[in-house]
């Protein structure tokens, strides 16, 4: 039987405010979420990010009752694949390397409510982010190993047994039993502090700046 204990590996657009006003929001502070990478943009990459309106490729935007693509983020991004009835476009090699937003932009700093970390989307194979980046790029940042005092670190100990029994369901969907062993081996994920809610949404903007974005999952 699976064990019982945690294992541990130690809306869709933005508008660019004016120069004088200010860009910050009273819920979503920059300081309090730590980047996987380091800073939301980079200096070098911040002359790039345009002043006006920025949007999201459709097949990444937020809709509140159809989801753009169905992807469960919590499995590789090859499993991907288009809802037809948002888009009737195939997920092929062709959309994934179209632009993640228009106009293209080299990175996009990503933010869940439920995770205490900033996912940041850089651009991979050419001078701006494309979708195929935000899919492969996110699911890399949730494979990272959650840590001991992160996950002492949530707010109750309700949440914690939850996460815990969401790693042990993810272990569970191993192939044998030596793939269950290794995956339990590599130890808590921060997939799973999601507690399971892994259907992406899409992305909705913020007032942070046109590269800050909002992680919408179910």
């Amino acid at each position: 039987m699976p064990g019982r204990h945690v294992h541990f590996n130690e809306e869709n657009i933005f508008y660019s405010p004016a120069p004088s006003e200010s860009s910050t929001s009273p819920t979503l502070s920059e300081s309090s979420l730590p980047s996987s990478t380091g800073p939301t943009t980079p200096p070098q990459l911040r002359e790039y990010i345009p002043l006006g309106p920025v949007t999201i490729n459709p097949i990444l935007a937020y809709h509140p009752f159809v989801f753009p693509i169905n992807y469960d983020v919590s499995y590789p991004p090859n499993t991907a694949s288009a809802n037809i009835r948002a888009s009737p476009f195939n997920l092929d090699s062709y959309r994934l390397a179209e632009p993640a937003t228009s106009p293209p932009i080299p990175v996009l700093s990503l933010q869940n409510d439920l995770l205490p970390w900033r996912c940041d989307i850089r651009a991979s194979t050419c001078f701006y982010v494309t979708v195929g980046d935000v899919l492969t790029q996110l699911y890399s940042f949730l494979r990272t190993p959650g840590t001991r005092e992160e996950f002492k670190a949530t707010p109750s100990q309700s949440i914690r047994d939850t996460i815990s029994a969401v790693y042990r369901k993810r272990c569970s969907r191993a192939s044998s039993a030596e793939a269950y062993a290794e995956e339990q081996r590599k130890g808590l994920k921060r997939v799973d502090f999601l507690m399971g809610r892994t259907t992406f949404m899409g992305l909705s903007s913020t007032k942070l700046g046109p590269e800050a974005w909002v992680l919408n999952l179910q």
